[in-house]
């Protein structure tokens, strides 16, 4: 009888090793190019086509040392290669991904830091997950600051701004006499407005702006309705603008983001009939 083999109980790392090294080689490639603005311009600038290093030493307002001292890091990282010295350096392919991916990422960036402040208010509705970061870079933004406190509003107000409106659709979680001001400066008979609110700004408006609830009652194209649960988030489709507001802890609106662009505004459109079909149509 054979003896039996022995069977290895033992685990390799060597994967996970493997992993942790590339990691590791990669975070070394981003804090390389990001940790020069130099840096960054030279490698943009090999982007648009073949380069000498005086040229680009011209180009990124750099000397031209540095210039050379930089593309010769890039090609030791198979970013660059010399084409010759007359033509001087362009990208590898390796280089051309690599840049795509940066620009996307500053792109990203840019666009989590205008919407810092909308992003951590914003409650009830994802954004992000419905909308490209470019739809959002796109936008106008406003938030509030202690120079202006009033910015997001002041946004809604110039969106408004007494303009004869087709067809207004409206979420708020709020009771804003502004707010109903502005709309009634804009709302005529002849307009189709929605508005969607919820219980406590229901009982709110009925008891403190009766009147601006009454007059709103009277248009024939008016139709409200009421959510069960509370509402967190503004939002506005006026015709074809659309407009989104986030608000604090203390119901305070600190920012927004409006803007025509179609996918924002089919966005807004979507998300206004998705909370309207869960409300209850309120009988005026």
């Amino acid at each position: 009888m054979r003896p039996e083999k022995e069977t290895s109980t033992e685990t390799t790392d060597e994967p996970a090793t493997g992993a942790a090294t590339a990691a590791a080689h990669t975070r070394d490639h981003i804090s390389f190019l990001v940790g020069s603005a130099v840096r960054v311009d030279i490698f943009r600038t090999l982007r648009e086509g073949t380069y000498r290093p005086s040229e680009l030493a011209a180009e990124c307002g750099c000397a031209r040392e540095t210039a050379q001292r930089t593309v010769g890091a890039f090609v030791e990282r198979g970013w660059a290669e010399k084409v010759s010295t007359a033509e001087g350096y362009r990208l590898t392919p390796a280089g051309e991904l690599l840049a795509k991916g940066y620009e996307e990422f500053e792109a990203r960036a840019e666009a989590t830091i205008r919407c810092r402040k909308l992003l951590r208010n914003l409650r009830g509705v994802d954004v992000v997950s419905a909308l490209e970061y470019e739809t959002l870079t796109s936008l106008t933004h406003a938030e509030s600051t202690a120079e202006s406190p009033h910015a997001p509003l002041n946004r809604f107000l110039s969106v408004v701004d007494g303009r004869p409106i087709d067809e207004f659709y409206g979420i708020t979680p709020i009771v804003s006499q502004i707010f109903n001001r502005a709309a009634d400066r804009a709302i005529g008979p002849e307009s189709h407005v929605e508005l969607v609110v919820d219980e406590n700004v229901l009982q709110a408006s009925m008891e403190e702006y009766r009147q601006d609830f009454e007059r709103a009652a009277e248009l024939p194209g008016f139709e409200l309705y009421v959510a069960a649960e509370p509402l967190e988030f503004g939002l506005m489709a006026v015709d074809d603008h659309a407009y989104l507001g986030a608000y604090d802890e203390d119901g305070n609106l600190v920012a927004s983001v409006d803007g025509t662009d179609d996918a924002f505004v089919t966005w807004a459109d979507r998300t206004f009939s998705r909370i309207r079909e869960r409300a209850s149509r309120q009988e005026l």
